[in-house]
């Protein structure tokens, strides 16, 4: 599993974690999630003899271009949950109109595949709710005071957006026996050391770099007893 966490300004910690050996391969402080950072560092966990069989990670861009450059061929997982999450965002709790809330209603149960059939039963509910609402969701309207175009229902059409898009790689688990479907172990994790560094308040930067440091190798050294 690849993911980052901001603990301040600037200042990222991305970490490359193994689900079957709970234990961090890799971890780097970055300012950013950057896409040539990130592809260095696969390519060192590379070289260090690990055998990558899957890769789980949310929808960014930067950590997706990485990915494809340096596994091409390993089978690759978008996080179930951050997919889950988008779209809730842009739908809404309490969506108004039904095609909005019978978009919800799938998304949630994505969350509820298992295995193929139940993949195949998903599928079919998506594809019918495209046939009857993408073009609705997609419909444009044209502003009569500046004649510009305009999506008349954008956030229903940017949540349908998301999904498609989310896809291609949001089923991998279900061939790929052992893959994560989410990255939620790894947001867990962070939420452990942030834990931690707010008993901390006031550390400096470099201590506080210092302090993750330790805690990430105590962290390995006790799942390795």
């Amino acid at each position: 599993m690849i993911d980052g966490t901001y603990y301040s300004d600037g200042h990222c910690l991305i970490v490359y974690r193994a689900e079957n050996l709970r234990r961090t391969l890799f971890y780097r402080f970055a300012k950013s999630e950057d896409d040539d950072e990130i592809a260095s560092d696969l390519q060192n966990i590379r070289s260090m003899g690990y055998v990558i069989a899957g890769i789980t990670t949310d929808g960014g861009d930067n950590i997706i271009r990485a990915v494809q450059y340096v596994y091409p061929d390993v089978p690759r997982q978008r996080c179930v949950v951050h997919v889950q999450r988008e779209c809730l965002r842009w739908i809404t709790q309490h969506p108004r109109s039904p095609e909005a809330r019978s978009l919800r209603s799938l998304v949630q149960k994505l969350s509820v595949v298992t295995n193929r059939n139940d993949m195949l039963w998903w599928m079919k509910m998506y594809e019918n709710w495209v046939e009857e609402n993408a073009e609705n969701a997609c419909e444009k309207g044209r502003n009569p005071s500046t004649g510009q175009l305009y999506f008349v229902r954008d956030d229903l059409r940017k949540a349908y957006i998301h999904l498609k898009r989310s896809l291609p790689n949001i089923f991998t688990y279900i061939d790929s026996p052992g893959i994560p479907k989410t990255t939620n172990s790894i947001e867990s994790f962070f939420g452990h050391v942030k834990d931690h560094l707010r008993l901390h308040r006031g550390l400096s930067e470099t201590r506080v770099d210092n302090f993750i440091k330790w805690y990430l190798f105590f962290n390995d050294e006790k799942k390795k007893r």
